[in-house]
């Protein structure tokens, strides 16, 4: 989960080639490409399949007032929108499934306070759970490969609030970092429609260790 590349994000140094390449010599079968300004079109999927055999799934990363914010199944061309509850309430409608992406990036930071969550610092798990935007997500990742361990475990801790569908995911921007965190499934999804479905049906017992660390994967899915 949760990949970009140079073919749709310019802050990533990872070329369409070096992505088939790394992920082949991984075992991965399945990747979801976020890219910050575009969605791949079906053509360059179908292509990337025919070329690597790895299925490459729709989805966007969007950049909001609250955050970052995983589109999955998003159309090739979609524009979404800057303002959060808009863009939550376009996706609905258009049947695209929304992730809430590394929710408390720089919320314990005081070097990065320009790039805080709206999280109110301090506040307990019950009370950040209880932020509208939790409501209007479809999910929450929970272990982000750009995130320390503290972030990341306020996220899970939230999520356990919340008792609402969870995914990890590296984040990766360069290649060293593409497989540092992959999602446990039983099978690769056909589509985005069966990505979606096993989305929605996992938990925290299904993606994280006792000790907070993803577990093998099952078969290889970034």
């Amino acid at each position: 989960m949760h990949v970009h590349t140079r073919a749709g994000s310019a802050d990533s140094s990872i070329t369409v080639d070096a992505l088939g390449e790394r992920a082949q010599a991984a075992g991965v079968e399945g990747i979801v490409v976020a890219e910050h300004f575009r969605v791949w079109s079906d053509w360059e999927r179908e292509a990337f399949f025919d070329r690597w055999g790895i299925r490459i799934y729709r989805a966007m990363e969007a950049t909001t007032d609250i955050g970052h914010i995983l589109l999955v199944g998003s159309p090739p061309g979609y524009s979404p929108a800057s303002d959060s509850r808009t863009l939550l309430r376009q996706a609905r409608e258009a049947g695209i499934f929304t992730v809430l992406a590394h929710p408390f990036r720089f919320h314990f930071d005081a070097v990065h306070s320009g790039s805080r969550p709206v999280f109110r610092q301090g506040a307990p798990a019950e009370e950040l759970a209880a932020s509208e935007i939790f409501s209007l997500v479809d999910a929450v990742e929970i272990e982000n490969g750009g995130c320390n361990d503290r972030e990341n475990a306020m996220a899970a801790e939230v999520a356990a609030v919340l008792g609402i569908p969870v995914t990890i995911g590296s984040d990766a921007h360069h290649v060293h970092e593409l497989g540092r965190i992959t999602l446990p499934v039983p099978e690769i999804p056909v589509d985005e429609g069966a990505l979606v479905e096993l989305i929605s049906g996992l938990t925290l017992r299904d993606v994280m260790s006792e000790e907070r660390k993803p577990l093998s994967p099952l078969s290889g899915h970034e």
